[in-house]
């Protein structure tokens, strides 16, 4: 009987691909593939998919594209990755300028959801990351494209073995950037309560230091809290008061100078931040704390 064809990707990708029916031991206990292939653009088109049970790993080891997750459209190129639950609405294309070449593997399983959770979380609810060691995944995906030629029990154990190890690098890979990332955002938090330290005094050091590090003003609000306990507007205000305590105490310099000389330059303010941080006006805080004055 004549088999006739819905589409062909003849002339469109020169692929290879292996499918896979788990058994039931798979099925209840493994991480098991359903597709794992390679494919090499030979012209722009679009593949999108939605509401499957399934998971995709996705690697580009050549050229360039987009890949899109519900709303968000991204530009990868070799080297990036993507990690999709495959009920969202998904699609990627090949850049036309520079045909990219795909590895993948669709793959369910028992723990798949909980890899997908704890990976969404390490990387800042984003599905697409950097694997600088691309090859090394590669190897992963072609062993699992060999083992699907046999149908047995024991490559179904190899395969959910192969398939532990990718995602525990994808989860490594994330994981590293974001201590980097900690490192790199905690010595900018450094330099700037250094610089607080020194120049409380001036107006708008929040927009300043957003323009020297290149981060949005929210950004560096965040950075710096999960630095030090206390956002970076918080910390100038704390720094301001601290200094309107001292000169209190500790000169006879009038309180409407001090309002001034502090940094904190809004009388309203002033008269909060003693009332709730000391209990007490700023005048009698003074009378309490001066020594001069006694």
């Amino acid at each position: 009987m004549e088999i006739s064809t819905l589409f062909t990707t003849t002339g469109v990708t020169d692929s290879e691909r292996m499918l896979h029916t788990p058994g039931e031991f798979a099925k209840k206990n493994l991480l098991y593939v359903q597709e794992v292939g390679q494919l090499k653009s030979l012209q722009p088109h679009k593949s999108q998919r939605e509401k499957l049970n399934s998971f995709l790993f996705l690697g580009v080891l050549s050229g360039a594209g987009t890949v899109t997750i519900e709303e968000n459209e991204y530009s990868v190129k070799r080297g990036n990755c993507a990690f999709i639950n495959c009920m969202q609405y998904y699609a990627h294309e090949s850049s036309r300028e520079e045909p990219w070449e795909l590895m993948w593997v669709h793959f369910s399983g028992n723990t798949a959801q909980a890899y997908y959770d704890l990976f969404m979380e390490q990387n800042n609810r984003k599905n697409i990351f950097w694997q600088e060691q691309i090859k090394a995944l590669q190897a992963l995906i072609l062993r699992l494209m060999e083992l699907q030629k046999e149908k047995d029990l024991e490559s179904e154990l190899i395969s959910g073995e192969i398939l532990l190890k990718l995602m525990n690098e994808c989860l490594f890979s994330v994981m590293r950037k974001g201590l980097a990332n900690q490192e790199k955002y905690h010595k900018i938090c450094n330099k700037i309560r250094e610089d607080v330290n020194k120049n409380y005094r001036k107006e708008g050091l929040v927009g300043e230091f957003a323009d020297k590090f290149a981060m949005d003003e929210e950004e560096l609000d965040g950075c710096f809290q999960k630095a030090y306990g206390i956002s970076l507007r918080d910390y100038i205000v704390n720094r301001r008061f601290t200094a309107a305590k001292e000169l209190l105490r500790f000169s006879v310099m009038p309180v409407k100078q001090i309002i001034e000389e502090s940094g904190i330059r809004n009388e309203d303010l002033f008269r909060k931040l003693f009332k709730d941080g000391e209990g007490m006006s700023a005048e009698e805080y003074r009378m309490k704390w001066s020594q001069w004055i006694k």
